[in-house]
């Protein structure tokens, strides 16, 4: 650049890169606008370093870019399926927190739902009234089974003629009086009678259909009573406990009861013990009697030692001469006396002990 004064006379022009953008004072003053430029208003344009806002890079009218196909294009995504994902409109981006449930007033809801019950059922009793008693219908019935008696009944009325009967004589005097015996009864069915070959000519077969009132009614006249269980093992005891006693009293006429036998046998060894207990009439006053078993150890023993006394006593010397051996022989028989007497007094059947007194 070349230093000194200019040579252009007049204002300076614009940058023709920069488009210039009239500023809102010079648009419109009614649009309360506080942008204000500090120079006059006129037809200059402003200085484009102090007023960079008056200036753009994009152009004042550009062209557009829509090409002449762009509604087929736009027409055809909104046909597909991308225009329904493309579709945002009333969709929120972002969730909002979960709103509270409000609080169910249960009591309330009980006392309509009872009121509705109620409303319901005056209605349904109003509708009954109106329509007044229907007939009910009747089950159907065989005509067959008009004319026979229920097997049930008949037995009820078997059981309480025979409770009638046992009820009046009970407690009367001499009623029950002496040994009354049931009958012997059996668990296992009596033998049934053989049934002759030719069959009755009440029981008809006809075809295929039978006659089963009649065949129902021979059966009804045939059959057993029933017992109960608890009568027909009392009835077998009985007459086991009968049978018994009646083969005792034939087999064991004239001999001693077996009670009496046992009763003896006790009798004499309470006997024998009170004997053994008793003090014996020959022991003296201040002594007592020896038990056997110790009797018969001591006398054993008393034997032992006579042994040894003797055995010792032949092994001396014969020719006494010493006063050592004299005194041992001595000494040996005079032990060997003792122990005679003690054997005499312990062989005897008693033997009494003096006590301490």
């Amino acid at each position: 650049m070349s230093e000194g004064s200019s040579g252009i006379a007049g204002p300076i022009p614009p940058d023709p890169t920069m488009v210039y953008k009239r500023p809102a004072s010079a648009r419109g003053r009614l649009n309360d606008s506080s942008f204000k430029l500090d120079l006059l208003p006129g037809p200059l344009a402003p200085d484009p370093t102090l007023y960079p806002k008056c200036y753009t890079d994009r152009p004042a009218n550009p062209s557009p870019r829509v090409r002449a196909n762009a509604r087929d294009i736009l027409e055809r995504g909104q046909r597909g399926s991308v225009g329904i994902l493309l579709q945002f409109e009333g969709i929120p981006f972002y969730s909002n927190s979960q709103p509270k449930k409000k609080v169910k007033n249960h009591e309330k809801e009980n006392v309509r739902r009872l009121r509705e019950i109620q409303k319901k059922c005056k209605e349904k009793e109003l509708e009954n009234n109106l329509l007044g008693p229907q007939p009910v219908k009747a089950l159907w019935k065989s005509n067959k089974y008009e004319n026979v008696e229920s097997k049930v009944k008949m037995q009820l009325q078997e059981q309480a003629a025979t409770i009638n009967a046992e009820s009046q004589k009970f407690l009367r005097a001499h009623s029950r009086c002496g040994s009354v015996t049931l009958p012997n009864q059996s668990c296992s069915p009596r033998p049934s009678r053989p049934t002759s070959a030719v069959p009755d000519q009440d029981f008809k077969v006809l075809g295929s259909s039978i006659n089963f009132i009649a065949h129902n009614a021979k059966n009804a006249k045939k059959a057993q009573i029933r017992r109960s269980r608890s009568l027909q093992s009392l009835n077998e005891v009985l007459g086991q406990k009968k049978q018994e006693q009646n083969e005792y009293d034939i087999k064991q006429k004239g001999h001693v009861p077996q009670y009496l036998i046992d009763l003896k046998e006790k009798m004499r060894k309470e006997k024998e013990e009170q004997q053994k207990m008793a003090p014996d009439p020959s022991c003296p006053p201040g002594h007592t009697m020896m038990p056997e078993a110790k009797r018969q150890e001591t006398l054993r023993n008393i034997k032992q030692s006579q042994d040894q006394l003797l055995k010792e006593l032949l092994s001396l010397p014969v020719r006494a001469d010493t006063l050592s051996i004299q005194n041992r022989r001595t000494e040996l028989e005079k032990k060997l006396s003792e122990i005679e007497e003690a054997l005499k007094i312990f062989s005897r059947s008693k033997v009494f002990i003096k006590t301490d007194s």
